[in-house]
């Protein structure tokens, strides 16, 4: 029998742990919430919700939410602001489902089916540790009309390797197989997404439901705001820690050669982005990021020595080509498979181009 997941059934292990983190979020989070209790499954769900010392009006609302469904929410109201990552991440740590479904406060969900949909493939695929789909990215201030994330043309390769050239997965898509820990995730990282998509890709593989389930908001108050309206001023400010965040993502595959060739050239694309930045401060995040990351840096800098003219002149061709390819290859996807889950090859290819890494 298909269960409401606001039903006032008796609390029980759940299934799935919904994770949410919010902050100042009270224009946004009822859309988050209400889409959280639309949720049919036949199966028991968890919401843990970690409001980091919100100013505005959301703990209210997140207690409202909770007082109503007490079976379903288990809110975490802080009353000291902890930080994003240390509240994400103690979030995690206190989910208890098998699996794990990310949705910040700000972002909400338009499928009530999503986590059965979800959940079933990953029952039914147990080598399969994280499941995503697309979500319509909504620009808040109009400037652009709403886009599909991730496009098309990026269909052709859902690969481990791939999702370490660039984060194809938006964070309030995905459902992973939970894993033990998360205390030990490093700080200074941004985007966390990125690492924990492939933390638990690492483990199996991955797979996209094919079927638009999510909305994900681009709104002056969210992170990656900056990266659409004043992207000297994003690297500026977020530079270190994307540097960061792959030089955690280092710790999770020791010793691969192939794996660490893809961060490299990441991270030399990063830190051209964060030199491209004018006047000193650029220079200052530049030497920070070089000087608290030197593993990562280096293997940039090797990168760019190894870089001969004529890989250069090959990679640029491909940047130029890849659009029309990943097009080409994504109507061929979509011909064999639709309705069913694009899913990463067994082998993926070590060939990326250093371009479009985060959203």
């Amino acid at each position: 029998m298909t269960k409401t997941l606001g039903s006032t059934s008796p609390p029980a292990r759940p299934k799935v742990s919904i994770v949410s983190v919010t902050y100042n979020h009270e224009s946004y989070i009822r859309d988050a919430l209400d889409s959280f209790v639309a949720q049919q499954t036949d199966f028991p769900v968890e919401v843990v919700i970690a409001d980091d010392a919100s100013t505005d009006s959301t703990p209210k609302i997140i207690q409202e939410y909770a007082d109503r469904h007490p079976d379903l929410f288990r809110p975490i109201l802080r009353s000291e602001n902890i930080g994003v990552l240390a509240n994400f991440t103690d979030a995690l740590s206190a989910a208890r489902g098998e699996y794990l479904a990310l949705c910040e406060g700000d972002d909400y969900w338009t499928d009530p089916l999503k986590l059965a949909k979800q959940v079933a493939y990953l029952d039914q695929h147990p080598e399969t540790t994280v499941c995503f789909h697309p979500v319509r990215v909504s620009h808040e201030d109009g400037r652009v009309g709403d886009v599909e994330f991730p496009p098309k043309a990026w269909w052709h390769d859902f690969s481990v390797n791939a999702l370490i050239a660039r984060n194809f997965i938006q964070t309030n898509s995905v459902v992973y197989r939970r894993l033990a820990r998360y205390d030990d995730i490093p700080a200074g990282i941004m985007p966390l997404d990125w690492y924990l998509h492939v933390r638990h890709a690492i483990g199996g593989g991955i797979a996209m439901l094919p079927e638009t389930m999510a909305v994900y908001r681009r709104h002056p108050q969210g992170i990656w705001y900056l990266a659409d309206t004043d992207r000297s001023k994003f690297w500026a400010v977020q530079g270190r820690s994307v540097i960061g965040t792959l030089d955690a993502m280092l710790g999770l595959f020791p010793g691969d050669d192939v794996r660490e060739q893809i961060v490299g050239e990441v991270c030399a694309w990063a830190l051209r982005e964060i030199a491209r930045v004018p006047g000193p401060e650029a220079r200052t995040v530049l030497l920070e990021a070089i000087t608290n990351y030197p593993r990562v840096a280096m293997l940039a800098l090797q990168h760019h020595w190894t870089e001969t003219p004529l890989r250069l002149a090959k990679r640029r061709f491909f940047a130029h080509t890849s659009s029309v390819k990943g097009l080409v290859r994504a109507a061929r996807v979509k011909r064999q498979m639709q309705p069913g889950p694009v899913v990463a090859p067994p082998q993926a290819s070590a060939r990326h181009t250093a371009r479009s890494r985060a959203r």
